[in-house]
């Protein structure tokens, strides 16, 4: 008999390889309350069924290469273990340096990430300030794709994702050679 787990597992597979085949240009695996699990229900609850995911999605299509994205909010502590999957990176939320998750996955793969979400509530030149930050965080070099450390607020202010894009493509030429 197969658990809930399994169920939804094979279900995610299937939407997962159904966006693929649709034309998706990547693909990514949320698991925003893994890091609220001790360790070993982490491992049990979520870092198998992610494995079981990383293998089954169809990472190429027509000749291209389909990226899988792992995140779990609160994980920073399993950054390595997730790496060790075989997906292409791991979405890191605002709660792990940028540069202690380059430590722990040693560049195994690309990390995406981490500007707090309710940094967006502060005036556009702090934003700047903190996008910055988090450049700085990761450091020179490939494989670090920013974006916000989990989802958008949405009473954001427009101008506030704006000044966060601008101050991105300003700063990071000089980090991302």
């Amino acid at each position: 008999p197969s658990c809930l787990l399994d169920v939804i597992a094979r279900a995610t597979l299937a939407y997962l390889n159904a966006q693929v085949a649709a034309g998706a240009q990547a693909v990514m695996v949320f698991d925003t309350w893994g890091g609220a699990l001790a360790p070993s229900e982490y491992r049990e609850f979520s870092l198998r069924y992610m494995q079981y995911l990383v293998e089954g999605v169809t990472r190429e299509r027509e000749g291209r290469r389909v990226p899988l994205i792992l995140f779990t909010k609160g994980g920073g502590q399993w950054l390595g273990e997730m790496a060790g999957t075989g997906c292409d990176a791991l979405g890191v939320d605002w709660t792990t340096d940028l540069a202690d998750a380059r430590r722990a996955v040693a560049d195994r793969v690309a990390l995406q990430g981490n500007l707090d979400p309710g940094v967006l509530y502060a005036p556009p030149n702090e934003i700047r300030v903190q996008v910055g930050k988090v450049l700085a965080s990761y450091g020179r070099g490939h494989g670090h794709v920013f974006n916000l450390g989990h989802g958008i607020h949405p009473d954001v202010p427009p101008k506030h994702a704006l000044a966060m894009v601008e101050a991105m493509h300003e700063l990071s030429p000089q980090y991302h050679i």
